[in-house]
Formats: structure tokens, sequence, C-alpha cells
């Protein structure tokens, strides 16, 4: 009986398995041999506002590998990487580590009790991708020598088995005008693991390998950007040899982003920063950098924005190494960091039209009052020593920069505020206040990632006392270690017994955009901007609209308010209309005059502020001017702001080079305007569909004509003696639709 039924229980189990469970074991091996071949979407383009490309795709011959064509070669195909190491003078253990698959391990981690996986791989490097995909070995660089080695590689094909050529979209940056606006734009790379994380375990599968955007608009519009993979399921046989296609879904590409850059105005931006870093230089200044913004008033685009020195775009394609990444960082001037706005420095009498707002506002001020610029005030003294001008309107003031008026009027407000503090009230604290209003020491609002952008810094009661208690430790453990007596060693010290104290001079230091007072070039731009348009302040925007791959508008990005100027509107008439002073006035004489001397005023008037910030440890200066501009008689377009860091005079390192700029807006002095017409344009570029042959698009101005040359050859259209696009080179130097 137990003989029989262990043969009864056999049987059944051999039934079970053969006729019961049979078409689940069949679904679950077949499922087995179904692999996905991921191929990536092109990504979509960056325009400017007249549809010229700043970032496309271009066609590049790229070199891959076929792991599993090369496992049936003798010795794994390690002959064949030979020879292709040798070709594309890549070291042979280089090739192979970065064609292996990797292979991915759980690690265990335990926490103060808590524990955690995560999932790395093995050995790196190693290829993240399907092992069923081909594996790009090449630069994807669509250079001369690259290309040469290819064709090697195509025409001596017997000698690379399991090895292909391809056309393959890569980043392209055409620089339309010579402009770069590199941190704008930003870089794409691998995807990271944390944002692999937060897929769906298929979506990682199809997502392990794809490139994103890691900085700049290819950052913050990805997912427009981004397009959708296509994936073909393929069926392999027990050795992961192909042995057909189950499904194939074709990649979708990614949308278009039109920006409100304008690619003219860009470059002339960049060109008259590096002027004014060289003549700066050439004075026996340092000027490691130089910053600017040119700003819509009346929509808060941003129609150029640029740092100098830059990188150039191209540098992160397809990827840029540990080595020259370390170089491009510690460079003179950090070429990294777009100091437009992504870092902030005090921007000395340029605040003084912000300090006026908050000092009318809260009543120590009044428009229709004098007030006295004497030489020197408790021990501070005008710049340059110059003279005082004894009791004078706030519109004098503005126009020559006295100092000592604003110190003045700063202690009085201190005084004020430091009585009702004392009566257990609140400070009025009038220009922090308006401050903020207009946007400094605030998140900008800008389109990028929001680590990118700098916010600032304006000093108060409440910030300098938290400041204070964060920082206590580092003052005292600084008195103690400096050499006593010197000046760092006191600074450290004063700071340690009373840095929680906001101090008269931090009051009158700040009226005149000095002390910790710090604001980047694009906060000031948009401040500007509201004394320009009324009192509207702005959110800055570079993107204008998306567009899909067939020209349909999928998205306008609207203006966004971020709120409205709290002064009456004859108050901010008169500051805007002491700032024309700063440029016109010959009787006081405004200290913007000389550099914008021959300008013609009766066509396009022009506004605006010098300023010069006194850097500590050095004798040479931060100089700032901002303005703003229109037509005469009309309302005021645009505002431009340049920052030369370490130079001179406000009046002479940088108004003379916004007015240039001014120049290149209008087409003043043989230039040629950036705007026709005056003003960015307000309709969307139009995008052209080519025929259903090429399957491709291209970008330009309604009416423009086509390229006299056809689009480049994709994998199954017909292709020249070597299988590759005939004038390929050729192609590589205009603009190319993506593959």
């Amino acid at each position: 009986m137990l003989v029989v039924s262990l043969v009864a229980t056999l049987l059944g189990r051999l039934w079970y398995l053969q006729v019961l469970a049979a078409p689940q074991f069949r679904a679950a091996a077949e499922l087995n041999n179904v692999k996905d071949v991921v191929t990536e979407a092109p990504r979509g383009e960056i325009l400017d506002d007249a549809g010229r490309p700043l970032v496309n795709n271009k066609p590049a011959l790229v070199v891959s590998v076929d792991r599993i064509a090369l496992s049936r070669q003798p010795q794994q195909g390690k002959l064949v990487l030979q020879r292709l190491s040798h070709v594309l003078q890549v070291p042979y253990t280089k090739l192979n580590d970065e064609t292996t698959p990797c292979v991915y391990v759980k690690t265990r981690h335990v926490h103060n009790g808590k524990v955690t996986t995560t999932v790395g791989v093995k050995v790196n490097p190693c290829w993240s991708g399907s092992p069923y995909e081909p594996v790009p070995v090449s630069q994807l660089r669509p250079t001369l020598a690259a290309t040469r080695r290819a064709l090697v590689i195509q025409e001596m094909s017997e000698d690379f088995p399991g090895v292909t050529v391809a056309l393959s979209a890569v980043r392209h940056y055409p620089k339309p005008d010579g402009a770069l606006a590199s941190a704008m734009l930003g870089y794409i790379g691998p995807i990271s693991s944390t944002a692999l994380a937060q897929l769906s375990p298929q979506q990682q599968q199809i997502e392990r390998n794809t490139q994103v955007g890691l900085t700049g608009l290819e950052a913050s519009y990805e997912k427009y950007l981004h397009g959708k993979p296509g994936v073909k399921q393929v069926s392999v046989d027990h050795v992961g040899a192909v042995t057909g296609v189950l499904k194939n879904t074709l990649p979708t590409p990614g949308d278009d982003i039109v920006t409100n850059i304008d690619a003219k105005a860009q470059a002339d931006l960049e060109k008259q920063l590096q002027n004014a870093i060289n003549t700066a230089r050439h004075s026996g200044f340092s000027a490691d950098y130089a910053a600017g913004v040119v700003l819509n008033v009346r929509t808060g685009g941003v129609v150029a924005m640029a740092s100098d020195p830059t990188y150039p775009p191209s540098a992160f394609v397809p990827s840029i190494s540990g080595k020259e990444y370390t170089k491009l960082k510690n460079e003179k001037g950090s070429p990294l960091v777009d100091k437009a706005f992504e870092s902030a420095a005090a921007p000395g009498s340029t605040f003084k039209p912000i300090s006026s707002s908050g000092l009318i506002k809260d009543g120590t001020m009044s428009i229709n009052g004098a007030y006295d610029c004497p030489q020197n005030f408790q021990n501070r003294h005008n710049f340059d020593g110059e003279a005082g001008l004894g009791f004078i309107p706030l519109r004098t003031a503005l126009i020559v920069s006295c100092d000592t008026f604003f110190f003045a009027l700063g202690n009085t407000d201190w005084n004020r505020d430091s009585a009702l503090v004392r009566a257990h009230k609140k400070p009025r604290e009038g220009v922090q206040r308006m401050a903020h209003a207009y946007g400094y020491g605030e998140p900008v609002g800008l389109d990028l990632p929001s680590g990118e952008v700098a916010t600032g810094h304006i000093a108060d009661r409440a910030n300098t006392l938290l400041n204070w208690k964060a920082n206590k430790a580092n003052y005292c453990a600084g008195a103690a270690r400096r050499p006593k007596g010197s000046y760092l060693q006191q600074i450290d010290a004063d700071n340690c017994k009373f840095g929680y104290i906001f101090l008269p001079g931090d009051q009158m230091n700040e009226d005149v955009g000095q002390g910790t007072v710090t604001v980047s070039p694009l906060q000031e731009a948009v401040a500007y901007a509201a004394i320009a348009n009324g009192g509207t302040v702005f959110e800055p925007r570079i993107a204008k609209a998306i567009l899909s791959p067939t020209g349909k508008v999928i998205k306008r990005i609207k203006p966004q308010v971020r709120g409205h100027l709290p002064l009456p509107k004859a108050d901010l008439d008169y500051i805007r209309n002491a700032m024309y002073g700063v440029t016109t006035s010959q009787s006081p004489p405004g200290t913007a005059v000389s550099a914008f001397a021959g300008f013609p005023m009766n066509k396009v008037l022009i506004g605006g502020k010098t300023g010069t910030a006194e850097l500590s440890g050095t004798s040479q200066n931060g100089s700032w001017f901002g303005s703003f501009g229109g037509p005469a008689g009309g309302k005021p377009q645009f505002v431009t702001v340049i920052e030369v860091n370490k130079s001179n005079q406000g009046a002479i390192s940088a108004a003379p080079f916004v007015r240039n700029v001014w120049d290149d807006l209008y087409g003043f002095g043989g230039n040629k305007p950036a705007f026709p017409n005056g003003v960015p344009p307000t309709k969307l570029p139009t995008i052209r569909v080519q025929s259903a042959a090429h399957s491709h698009k291209s970008s330009g101005t309604a009416g423009s004509t086509p390229p006299a040359t056809s689009s480049p050859a994709s994998p199954g259209t017909s292709t020249g003696a070597l299988g590759m696009p005939p004038a390929l080179g050729v192609r590589f130097e205009q603009r190319e639709p993506r593959a």
C-alpha cells in the first residue's frame, strides 16, 4: 500500500505539472524568452524667440557593440574588441568594462534599528542598459576624426563582427549669432539612481540608460523635452540570440521649448561683458568676472542673461571627464557659476532707488522735502571725498548719488525703530520691507532649478540675531585663534560679543547698498523693471511656450506676477523720473551722463543708476549700472543691468557697456538692431514640417526658406556607398532635424 500510494502521488504530480498547470508554465517560459530593447527618444529642441535653435540634435556616427554577437566569436570576441580598441584609440580594458552588462547587488544598511536596502552595481564601469541593446562605445562628437574612425570600421566590417556603425542624434549647440547662454540652457547626463528609484520596476528597465536634463532649462523642462522611449520586444533563444520581433513601439520625440531669449541680444550682451573685463584689466584692475541681464519690462521675460567667464555648452557632450570638470571648477572667475543669477554681491548705490522707496513709505522722507547732503556724517564721507551740497531734494541725491544724504536718513530711520523696540513695539524697518517687496532677499521665481538661483540677503534685526546664533561659535573660535590685534581677530571678537545687534551703521550701510546687502544682477533687473513699469514685480521667465514636434502649441508660459510695490504712483513716478536724470541731467551733472554722451535720447530714453560697491581687502570695487528704457515719449520696454567685479567705478567700468547694449538693442551706432520693431516678438515662431518621406521637421520664422540640402538619411533610408548618408561632413555644419 505504501509503494502504491507513492506511485499514485508521483503520477498525480506529473499530471498536474504537464496538464493542469501547463499553460501557466508555458507563459512563464515564453516571458523569460521575451526581452525589451529600448530606443531613446530624440530630445526636444530649445529655440530663441525667433525660432533659431539654441539647442537641437545633430546626427553623429556612433560605433556600437553587440555583446550577444561577440559571445559567439572566439574568446568571447576578445580579438574584435582589441581591434576596435586600436581604431577608436580607447584602452581595451575600458572598452571591455563599459560593454559588460552591470551586475546589480542589494546591500542592507542598519541605522538606529532601521533597516534599508539599496541596489548598486557590483563592478563599475559597466553597461547599465539591456544586454540585448547595442552598446555605444565611440565618442558622440560629430568631429571629422570620429567620422573617419567610424568609416574605417564600416569599410572593414568583416574584421568587426558584432560591431555596427549607425547615425544617432546627439545634443548640439548651434550658437546662433555666436550666443552661448550655457548656464541657462544647461546640460544632460545619465539618469541618477535616485530618479530611477522613483519609477516603477518596468520603467526602471526602460529608463536605466537614458539621458536626462541635469541643469538649466534641460532640467526644469525635462518632462517636455524628454519624449517617450521606443520599446521593441524581441524573442531570444536559450543562448540569448534574437529569434524575432514580437512588438515594436517607436519612440516619440520630445517637445520643443520656445524661449524669450533673443540670440542676437544674448550674443551682444556676452560680447559687452567680455569688453568690460578687458577694458578694466587694461586699466590695471583684476576684473575677475562680469555679469549682465536684459529683461522685458512688460512681461518679465529674460531676453538675455550671461556671465563671463563661462564655458562652451558642448563641453558636456557626450559627457565631461572628472579632470575636465575639476579644471573648469577651479578656473579663475568660476566659469561654472553664472553670476547673473547664481551668486549675489553688494550692489552699491544702485540700491538707492529701493532704499528711497522704503524711506518714503515709512515716513522718514518725503518727495517734497529737502535733506542734508554734508561732506561727512559721523565719520562717514561721500564717495571719493566729494563735497557736500547742503539741503537737496531726493531727485538731486539720486542724480549725483550723495552717500551722506542716505547715511543721515538711515540713522534717523534706525533711531526711530530702536525707540519702537524699546517701547516693546515692532520696528517699521521700511527699507527692509520695501526691499523684500521688490524681490531682494527672496526666491526669484526663475524657471530654472531652485538650487541654481541665488536669493541674496537683506539684513534686519530678526535675521541678524538668527545669523549670530548660528555662527557665534565660529566667531568666538576665530577671535581666540587669530593673531591678537589683527583686523580679522577684532572683527571676530566684536561679532562674538555683539554680533546679535543690528547697529546704526548696519542701517546706514544698507541704505547705500553696502555691508550685508547682497543681490544678483537678475534680482536688480526685476526690481528696476518694477520701477519702470509702474510697480508690477514679475517672476522672470526664460521659457515662452512649449510646442509639439509638429508645431502645435501645447502650453503658453504666461508672465507670472509676484506682487505690486506698496508705493503710491506719484512717489514711484518721482523716483523713475529722477533716474532719467542720472543719464541726462547737466545741472546737476548725472553720474552716467558721460557714459551716455551722444546717445539719441530723443528716440530712446534711458534712465538708470550707477553703483560702486567697496570690496573688503582690496582697493578695487564692484562696479554696477542698472537701467531701463524704451521709445521716447512711450513706456519703457527693457531693463539692462551689468556688474563688473574688482574694477573701477560704476560710471566707468559698467555704464559704458550698458550703453553699448542699448545701442545693440535698437541699432544705434551702426549696429544691426536685435529687434527691428523695437519690441520682442509676441507671435510664436512657425515650425515647418517637411515632407513625410523624411519625417523630420525644421524650425524657423514664418516665410523662411528651407535648407538647400536635404535631411540626412536615417536608418532605413537610402545611403551612400558605405552605408553613410552622402555629404555627411557638410551637413554637420548646418542645423539638422531630430533623428
